[in-house]
């Protein structure tokens, strides 16, 4: 069974010294994966953050060859080469005309046979991945949040495709989730930081709704930001989002595209 390997950059958006607060659901929802894989958080003084590392296996199956180099070179390490034997193939053509009369009565036999045959479903070919999450809390403030991110992706080695930032989005209910591949940080300050501090718009989102409220003043918006989530909203959370949001990471992370980066 062929296997792969991808290393994964999931930063929780938030302001650390407001935890419970609508602002800061990106990092509740990190502090759930941790704590479902058992994973200690850790301070890491370098890029102002706390970390914790997730790894996993996931079983899989094998990418469509079509417009996936990525998948035609696992294929071609593990298909055998045909051998080309034209010398036996020519010598088998002058018995041809030969054994055509014997096997015009056998032809109709195997027809009727394989007619009546059960077909054999192909099973589909497997691989595994190894999949590790390295999860991260920024220390700083939402608004310079980004300098956290761009150092660690650049220690890890990992580029800014395979990053993956939760944050809250007032533009959804209360505990809807929706990916983003790429783009504008649409108001979000946390966005809009790790898009300066890494230098690029082309970084995964997880966006989590929060609801919003009635009356848009920035007063009242900053007020509901920056306020906890009520008891029966937390209970929402942990029904609606905690397990979906890390079942959707891993499986996000694990998407080999066809023709196109995961």
């Amino acid at each position: 069974m062929a296997t792969s390997s991808k290393h994964i950059l999931v930063v929780g958006l938030g302001n650390h010294t407001h935890p419970g607060t609508r602002h800061n659901v990106g990092m509740m929802v990190v502090d759930s994966i941790a704590e479902r894989f058992n994973a200690a958080w850790t301070k890491k003084g370098a890029w102002q953050a706390e970390i914790a590392t997730v790894t996993t296996t996931i079983r899989m199956k094998m990418p469509k060859q079509k417009g996936n180099p990525a998948a035609r070179a696992v294929r071609a390490a593990l298909s055998p080469v045909a051998p080309n034997d034209n010398n036996s193939i020519n010598s088998n053509n002058s018995n041809i005309s030969n054994s055509a009369a014997n096997t015009a009565g056998e032809s109709s036999v195997a027809t009727e046979a394989a007619a009546t045959a059960p077909a054999i479903r192909k099973q589909p070919e497997m691989m595994t991945m190894e999949l590790k999450l390295t999860l991260l809390k920024p220390l700083q403030l939402m608004n310079v949040s980004g300098t956290s991110v761009s150092r660690a992706a650049r220690d890890l080695g990992i580029s800014a495709t395979n990053i993956l930032v939760i944050h809250d989005d007032m533009e959804r209910d209360l505990g809807k989730l929706s990916f983003k591949n790429e783009g504008s940080a649409n108001g979000h300050n946390g966005i809009k930081s790790c898009v300066k501090a890494l230098g690029t718009q082309h970084f995964r989102r997880l966006r989590v709704g929060i609801g919003r409220p009635e009356d848009r003043s920035p007063k009242i918006v900053s007020s509901f930001v920056l306020g906890r989530f009520k008891p029966l909203e937390v209970v929402k959370l942990e029904e609606l989002v905690y397990e979906k949001a890390g079942d959707e990471i891993i499986r996000v992370s694990t998407i080999v595209h066809e023709g196109k980066k995961a």
